[in-house]
């Protein structure tokens, strides 16, 4: 059996390590050593009588073949990945100057820190836990991990357990690390512990950080529960919506031949045309225009100039009002 934990870069995953190490005390085969590498993960999966745990985190190098998808539990933890790097470059103790930050830097391990989730979260019945959710819920994060480890857990085991990971006995392992170095069974570094806040990556990131992290996680913040603050965040949005819609309209679905096919739409309707203003007062000016001009070209005698153009204003005059008219009628059968 393995017990791999694979939680993203300081997202909780060496306090779900040390629960999980306490948990799991005195069960038959278990060992812990730290030097362990990647090939002796199968075979610890496909031996029922050991029980490696194995704490990593995901590189670039890393492929899913690597990691068996049988005999093994996975333990994944994950936050705001801002605050996952901000938190990275506290415990480094790196400057806003140094060369390892910047926009780059920072976009980079972003996409290392997303492409880690994809492959974690893709492994069979693996354990998903949200850092913002058990930071201040030890108890519960306790009690879900035993039920995960099938390991029967007393009031009394929880209470031991809950004082041997609070934040003092944190910090006195934190002391001990700078004299003897890191503990194989609680995994505390020297500069382990930083700003745990949510959202501390405020105070942490620059402008372009910030910027460079959103541009790459968006769509992954805004999907997990954590808010955009920046108009590259709301870009990577709009950017997967498009790919969204392009990959979903790219599918053909298949018909189901036993569904009855839906009913044809209803023809469109031809719009009908705008109401003129004022259409009964301009339709009787208009006809006492034509009556007006063909009484005239009557009567003008034998001028045929001006017959002829007040015959041709009757006509328009005429040709005008039936428009109007026509309009009124098509409005009233509407």
């Amino acid at each position: 059996m393995l017990v791999l934990v694979c939680g993203m870069h300081r997202s909780g995953s060496t306090l779900v390590w040390q629960i999980s190490r306490l948990l799991l005390e005195g069960q038959p085969g278990l060992r812990n050593p730290r030097d362990v590498e990647l090939k002796d993960f199968a075979a610890a999966a496909a031996d029922p009588e050991d029980l490696l745990m194995a704490k990593v985190h995901y590189r670039p190098t890393f492929s899913e073949e690597e990691f068996p998808r049988e005999g093994a539990i996975y333990l994944y933890t994950y936050r705001d990945v801002r605050d996952a790097i901000a938190s990275l470059y506290r415990k480094g103790r790196y400057t806003k100057r140094d060369p390892r930050r910047g926009p780059r830097n920072s976009r980079l391990a972003t996409r290392r820190e997303l492409a880690g989730n994809d492959m974690w979260t893709s492994m069979p019945g693996a354990w998903i836990a949200k850092y913002e959710d058990f930071r201040n819920d030890v108890p519960g994060l306790v009690r879900n991990l035993a039920t995960t480890l099938q390991i029967e857990l007393t009031e009394e085991r929880l209470t031991a357990i809950c004082a041997e990971v609070d934040i003092d006995a944190q910090k006195q392992r934190v002391q001990a690390a700078l004299v003897v170095g890191i503990d194989e069974d609680s995994r505390i570094t020297q500069n382990h512990i930083t700003d745990g806040r949510e959202g501390a990556w405020r105070d942490t990131l620059t402008e372009g950080e910030l910027g460079a992290i959103e541009l790459e996680s968006g769509a992954w913040l805004v999907t997990h529960g954590y808010l955009v603050e920046t108009k590259q965040g709301k870009l990577n949005i709009s950017r997967a919506r498009r790919k969204m819609r392009a990959e979903a309209g790219t599918q053909t679905p298949e018909l189901d031949t036993a569904t009855p096919a839906p009913a044809p739409a209803p023809p469109a309707r031809r719009p009908v045309p705008a109401v003129i203003p004022h259409a009964k007062v301009w339709a009787i000016v208009l006809a006492a225009l034509t009556a007006v001009t063909t009484v005239l070209a009557i009567g003008i005698g034998s001028n045929f100039s001006a017959r002829l153009v007040l015959s041709i204003l009757a006509v328009g005059f005429a040709g005008a009002c039936g428009i109007i008219v026509g309009r009124v009628q098509q409005h009233r059968q509407r």
